[in-house]
């Protein structure tokens, strides 16, 4: 019996997509300017939890902009 080949094929390298966009806050919208606010401190202090947090917000806007 011959020996399994234990790594058939190259890793998969997946592409780092840095560049998606971001979701805008709507003008006149409170709750958007305040997770807009929010987003830039965080960006400031380079944050990334608090920005992909406000970004998660911003896209699942209870109002539904």
């Amino acid at each position: 019996m011959t020996e399994p080949q234990r790594y058939p094929s190259v890793p998969v390298e997946l592409p780092y997509v840095e560049a998606r966009l971001e979701p805008q806050p709507v003008d006149g919208c409170p709750g958007c300017a305040e997770l807009a606010k929010v987003r830039e401190w965080a960006r400031a202090s380079d944050d990334q939890t608090t920005i992909t947090d406000c970004n998660v917000l911003l896209a699942r806007h209870p109002n539904g902009h």
